[in-house]
């Protein structure tokens, strides 16, 4: 029961998050983009509000990439590329540049997608890390060795651990017109899974929760006469 209700809390929150981030970024698109740096410093080196747009500049680390795992595009198999941003002040944004597909070798030999060299501007659209619907247990991904590093949602600190410095806690999405990136349709993700969906999922979960609810009630408890 509460594994089941925990779900649909989780639902819920999705369907809150993009229900604010899509009128985030309504609100966004008529406006230019925020400058990173000077969101922080206003908000007093924490992480700028989610689903506006943000120009950031630095140097993008091509050698030490992450892979998001297990993202599928057009029913193929594949990653997202998380590009960290080096900052002036050596902090780090994660920019996640599209999907790849699995390379030829399969998940023994994942894709290093090269990135730009040099000092470099990108914009996009920040918003928080993706979650699970539940973590099981935890995840050695700091002991991981080689890199790119293929990760399945790490948290905000397994990003920093993999780093060993500050990792601002968000993702940038990169704007789809900017051609250092790769595949990627952030639209269609509003419009595959939308909020009213999220919150149909929860219901169902409930409804499951209060399901076995039932059943447990029925097969313990005993009829007094």
């Amino acid at each position: 029961m509460t594994a089941l209700s925990s779900l649909g809390l989780w639902q819920i929150q999705r369907g809150e998050s993009k229900q604010a981030m899509l009128a985030q970024r309504q609100a966004a698109g008529k406006n230019p983009a925020h400058d990173f740096m000077a969101a922080r410093r206003a908000e007093g080196g924490s992480t700028p509000a989610y689903g506006l747009r943000y120009t950031v500049t630095g140097r993008l680390d091509a050698d030490r990439q992450v892979l998001f795992d297990n993202q599928v595009r057009n029913e193929r198999i594949g990653y997202h590329v998380w590009t960290p941003l080096v900052l002036e002040d050596g902090g780090r944004v994660m920019v996640d540049r599209g999907w790849v597909p699995l390379g030829p070798g399969g998940r023994s030999q994942p894709p290093d997608p090269a990135a730009p060299t040099g000092e470099v501007t990108m914009v996009g659209v920040w918003r928080d890390l993706p979650r699970p619907g539940m973590r099981l247990g935890g995840d050695g991904v700091c002991q991981l060795e080689g890199w790119p590093r293929v990760l399945n949602y790490p948290d905000v600190e397994q990003l920093r651990c993999q780093y060993d410095g500050d990792v601002a806690n968000g993702l940038l999405l990169l704007d789809e017109a900017d051609p250092r990136g790769f595949a990627r349709n952030w639209q269609n993700q509003f419009e595959q899974m939308p909020p009213v969906r999220h919150f149909g999922y929860a219901l169902q979960w409930f409804a499951m929760a209060l399901a076995v609810a039932v059943i447990f009630v029925v097969l313990n408890t005993r009829r007094i006469r």
